[in-house]
């Protein structure tokens, strides 16, 4: 699938669930008081952006993270199923461990879950649908769309794992995304909260 049109990304703001390293999935987790100021913070960076749209994950730690940039544009939040983070099945809910690196790279297939290439499939289309909307579309998701995506281009700088709502303006190419980070006062160097 190519990408017709440059997009905003924003992964959801800080989980308790992320904090102590406890794998979420599809699980409904919301924002700790951290990942609220995260989210506001993006709100106020993407202010300044010429976002016409917002497509979202409707889990609810996305939402609220979207939420508060839609607070700063004339615009209404589209929700997307296929923005789901992976479904992990019976892995939801336990520690992060080996298992979850293993999945990254199709490995493991967790029970009553999802494989990862399923995973893969199902965001690259669901971020395809939402970038071809027009240009100026913000998509506001998970962690976990990142790594899929490196399943089909190559992006530029690097930048894994994906931080916190930390947001981001995509140029697509041929086989290559160039990523823009807007948060110019923000480090990255720091470990990032991790976990899906």
């Amino acid at each position: 699938m190519a990408f017709s049109h440059p997009f905003y990304f924003l992964r959801h703001g800080e989980t308790g669930w992320n904090k102590i390293r406890k794998t979420q999935g599809q699980y409904d987790s919301s924002l700790n008081d951290k990942g609220r100021q995260q989210a506001q913070r993006a709100g106020e960076i993407l202010a300044s952006e010429p976002i016409e749209r917002i497509v979202s994950s409707p889990l609810s730690r996305v939402r609220h993270t979207a939420e508060a940039v839609a607070r700063h544009h004339d615009v209404e939040i589209t929700f997307d199923d296929d923005l789901k983070e992976c479904h992990l099945g019976d892995m939801q809910g336990q520690p992060n461990g080996e298992w979850l690196a293993d999945y990254w790279v199709g490995d493991f297939d967790p029970p009553n879950g999802e494989t990862f290439r399923t995973f893969a499939n199902r965001v690259w289309l669901a971020m395809g649908r939402a970038a071809d909307l027009g240009p100026n579309t913000l998509i506001v998701a998970h962690g976990g769309l990142w790594i899929a995506a490196h399943e089909f281009t190559r992006v530029e700088p690097g930048l894994m794992p994906m931080p916190n709502a930390l947001p981001l303006h995509i140029t697509p190419g041929a086989g290559v995304w160039h990523q823009r980070i807007l948060d110019t006062e923000r480090s990255i160097n720091k470990p990032a909260a991790t976990g899906v």
